[in-house]
């Protein structure tokens, strides 16, 4: 079976994504814990398979 869902998450402040393979890793947005304007940094949580 292949993996059809990712779940990311921040490695920062712990913001989930639950995103399909072919989509890649999310849009780096703001994240709230880091000092300034710097981005999330997503880090793959847990693989879905289905």
């Amino acid at each position: 079976m292949a993996t059809r869902r990712i779940e990311y998450m921040c490695s920062y402040c712990g913001k989930k994504e639950i995103r399909f393979v072919s989509l890649g890793k999310p849009q780096p947005g703001k994240c709230p814990r880091r000092q300034g304007d710097k981005p999330h940094v997503w880090t793959v949580n847990r693989k879905f398979e289905n």
